[in-house]
C-alpha cells in the first residue's frame, strides 16, 4: 500500500469503521513505514485533543455586550469615486460606441483611421486657406462632420442622464433600502 493511499483514511482507521481489509493493510502499512506511523500518532493526539474540549460558557450579558460593541463602532461611509474613474467609464463607453458603429456601418478599422485622418486634413488645410477655401473645402466635410458632431453629442448627454440617474435616483433608493434591511435584521 502506498502512503498517499493511506493517509487519507488514518482517521476511519482510528474510529474502526474501514472494511476488515482495509483495516489490516493499513495496520500492515503503518507498521512498515514511519512516515505514516508519526502521522497516525499525530492524528490520535488530535483526536484526543478534540474529545477533552468543551464547550466554553458565555457571561449573561454576552449578545447585549456583542451589539453596543458593534452600534458604537462609525457606519460604514459610501465610497467616494474619484473624477478618473468617470472619465475611464467616459472613455470606454466611446470606445465601445466607436467600435459598434463600425461593426454596424461594416467600417474596417484602417478604413476609419484613413478616413478620419484625411477628414481633418481637409478640415486643417480649409482653416488654412480661409476666404473660399474654407467654403469650397468644408462643402463635403461639414455635414459629416456635423452628424458625428450631433451622434457624440447625443451619446454624451444620454451617458450624462444615465450617470444622473444611477448617483440622484438609483443611489439613494439603494441607500434606503440598505438601511431598512440592516434595521431589521438587527
Amino acid at each position: 500500500m502506498r502512503c498517499s493511499s493511506c493517509e487519507p483514511l488514518l482517521d476511519r482507521y482510528i474510529e474502526g469503521t474501514l472494511k476488515p481489509r482495509q483495516m489490516i493493510d493499513i495496520g500492515a502499512h503503518v507498521r512498515e513505514c514511519a512516515t505514516c506511523q508519526g502521522l497516525l500518532d499525530e492524528v490520535k493526539m488530535i483526536d484526543g485533543l478534540l474529545a477533552t474540549t468543551r464547550i466554553p460558557e458565555l457571561a449573561q450579558n454576552f449578545t447585549f455586550a456583542v451589539m453596543a460593541e458593534v452600534n458604537s463602532m462609525p457606519a460604514p461611509r459610501a465610497r467616494q469615486h474619484p473624477v478618473w474613474s468617470f472619465l475611464a467609464l467616459y472613455s470606454a463607453a466611446a470606445w465601445v460606441a466607436v467600435v459598434l458603429a463600425m461593426a454596424f456601418t461594416h467600417t474596417a478599422p484602417r478604413a476609419a483611421i484613413v478616413a478620419i485622418g484625411f477628414q481633418l486634413g481637409r478640415a486643417g488645410a480649409a482653416f488654412g486657406a480661409l476666404g473660399s477655401g474654407v467654403s469650397q473645402g468644408a462643402a463635403h466635410t461639414v455635414p459629416a462632420l456635423a452628424a458625428f458632431g450631433a451622434g457624440v453629442l447625443l451619446i454624451d448627454i444620454a451617458l450624462a442622464a444615465a450617470v444622473a440617474l444611477l448617483y440622484f435616483v438609483v443611489r439613494p433608493r439603494l441607500a434606503a433600502r440598505l438601511a431598512s434591511t440592516s434595521e431589521v435584521s438587527s
